[in-house]
């Protein structure tokens, strides 16, 4: 009788050791070995990009001259006519350390009129008006070095300064001109293009901007930039362009 005892009590440990076998989970297979972060500033991102101006390309100005051998008196009045949005493609090539190199190719129309009005004579006054219409397109490609507030294998979002030069140049220049004398007779067109001072021109720029990264890796760039043109496209009485130039950009590059 003791024997079955012990037998009966062998049975039961072994029973309750397999009932709490088959209830314990199977140990989790060991974590697969964590994968490297990618780059948060991409080596090579291209996109598109948007400027707009906070000045006129052409700004209003008013020049008045005069002589008295002959007695010639005459006003020039300039307003502008361009548009200060523009836009194009822009792209990036990151560098060793924190820097990198962007570029853009971007595209707007300049344009102005010109009022000039002559009175001619000491006693009796001849006037001749003339209105001058120009038109044209101009491509800027600025080059900047940027330096980032993180590494490029930082995550998160980051800032930058940057500086270098661009390139402007015009094309497709049109010029329309008519004349009324001092009998109110108009004649119309003259529609020979007007020679500018300079048809390309250069200058530096510096700026500041965010680099933004959104969660499906969509990198979006608010800046602004300051450019300084070392020469006027058009510089001529009350006609010349801006040469301190300030603008607001935001590109999307992938």
């Amino acid at each position: 009788m003791p024997n079955l005892a012990k037998l009966c009590v062998a049975l039961a440990f072994f029973s309750s050791g397999a009932s709490f076998a088959q209830g314990e989970k199977p140990p989790s297979p060991p974590a697969p070995e964590a994968l490297k972060r990618p780059s948060r500033v991409r080596a090579v991102s291209a996109g598109a990009t948007l400027s707009v101006l906070g000045l006129s390309l052409v700004p209003k100005d008013t020049v008045n001259t005069s002589t008295t051998t002959p007695a010639v008196s005459t006003q020039y009045d300039t307003k502008g006519a361009s548009q200060r949005i523009g836009g194009g493609v822009t792209g990036q090539v990151a560098l060793p350390g924190r820097f990198a190199v962007s570029a853009s190719l971007l595209w707007r129309k300049i344009g102005y009129q010109m009022e000039t009005n002559v009175a001619t004579g000491a006693t009796t006054t001849t006037f001749t008006a003339r209105h001058e219409d120009t038109r044209a397109k101009i491509i800027d490609v600025p080059v900047a070095v940027r330096y980032f507030s993180k590494g490029h294998h930082e995550s998160g979002q980051r800032w930058f300064v940057e500086g270098g030069g661009v390139f402007r140049k015009m094309s497709g220049l049109r010029t329309s001109v008519n004349t009324t004398d001092n009998n109110g007779v108009n004649t119309c067109c003259d529609t020979t293009p007007v020679t500018p001072a300079h048809r390309s021109v250069r200058g530096f720029l510096g700026g500041l901007g965010l680099y933004l990264i959104d969660p499906v890796g969509v990198r979006v760039i608010p800046e602004v930039r300051y450019t300084r043109w070392a020469t006027p496209l058009f510089d001529n009485f009350s006609t010349h362009t801006q040469r301190n130039q300030v603008e607001g950009m935001l590109s999307i590059t992938f």
